[in-house]
């Protein structure tokens, strides 16, 4: 193996990412359930449908698939340099919010971490339709990033072949859950939250990318940030040294009659993160903020939410920014 190349953590930049369920208005229930939302077309112009509807197609990691798990765009491997990038990589970066406590100067991954595995745990925005998972595999291959590998409960449904944990139509409130259930049209369930899921896994690194479904159903920033932390802390009991990566999710105004309000409860979100990012973050488990919303764009979704081909496009070069200077290079 090609020797690793460690890159400073201090010369990460801010990048946020961004995660929503399917294509609706949903409102997630105090007791963790979603509620009913009216389907409709994807980009119908003012016209609700129902969050995560899309992404219901995701199948589970040990079921049976046309895909071949982490296989990249066009079968290329994820330990393979063949896969090509997405375009020109987007401004932006990750800000670290604490010490890397690690034996090797610059990783924030103890010495025994060779190989890290990477969990993504999201809403729609990551389970599907967003697929931005494939093009953020192509920009780390095509940057010299193999030595990881991403794992999960579920195979991509966007052609990616990427494993994840996220689930369409997901808040983060329910991720805190041991298990959750959503509405009949997203999947039902039950699926496992994120202590289940780290426990099945044991990620090295998360990337956190929830809120979306939150913000919409109108859950205060103080209540999702909490959520935020009871998973910090969930991730850190099944492995204290695990790397957090916590996104800024994109700029979402949903073509409803709250989507102003969305837009700006979602902006204030975004401004609060980085203070909650730097009280939670510690020398052997750092907690990064991926900024997916300075460099996102409304006009590219289908609603408002969810993101177009263009978009998710987009989300992944902010993700590999982000993603650069934490992972290992061959």
């Amino acid at each position: 193996m090609a020797q690793r190349v460690w890159l400073g953590l201090a010369s990460l930049v801010l990048v946020a990412a961004a995660m929503g369920c399917g294509e609706g208005t949903e409102t997630p229930g105090g007791d963790g359930s979603s509620g009913a939302g009216v389907e409709a077309p994807a980009g119908a112009a003012g016209t609700p449908a129902t969050p995560g509807a899309a992404g219901t197609g995701q199948t589970a990691g040990g079921g049976a698939s046309s895909e071949t798990p982490n296989a990249g765009i066009d079968g290329a491997p994820i330990d393979g340099s063949g896969a090509g990038g997405g375009g020109a990589p987007a401004a932006g970066g990750a800000t670290a919010a604490g010490g890397t406590g690690s034996a090797e100067p610059g990783s924030p991954f103890p010495s025994s971490v060779t190989r890290p595995r990477l969990l993504i745990v999201g809403d729609s925005i990551s389970a599907g339709p967003g697929c931005y998972k494939k093009y953020l595999l192509a920009d780390l291959n095509a940057a010299g990033f193999t030595n990881f590998d991403f794992v999960g409960e579920y195979t991509d449904d966007c052609g990616g072949g990427v494993m994840h944990g996220a689930r369409s139509c997901s808040t983060a409130q329910q991720y805190t859950q041991p298990e959750f259930t959503l509405q009949a049209e997203c999947g039902a369930g039950p699926w496992p939250g994120l202590s289940a899921l780290a426990t099945e896994h044991q990620p090295d690194l998360i990337m956190m990318q929830l809120g979306v479904n939150d913000v919409w159903g109108g859950m205060a920033v103080e209540n999702i940030l909490a959520s935020y932390a009871t998973l910090v802390q969930q991730a850190r009991a099944v492995n204290p040294n695990v790397v957090l990566v916590v996104a800024q999710i994109q700029k979402i105004r949903p073509m409803d009659a709250g989507g102003e309000a969305t837009f700006a409860r979602t902006q204030q979100l975004i401004e609060a993160l980085p203070a909650w990012a730097t009280a939670q973050s510690q020398a052997t488990s750092p907690v990064f903020v991926a900024d997916l919303w300075t460099n996102s764009d409304v006009a590219e979704t289908n609603d408002g939410v969810h993101p177009t081909d263009a978009g998710a496009l987009r989300m992944g070069q902010n993700w590999f920014e982000a993603l650069r200077n934490i992972l290992p290079v061959d």
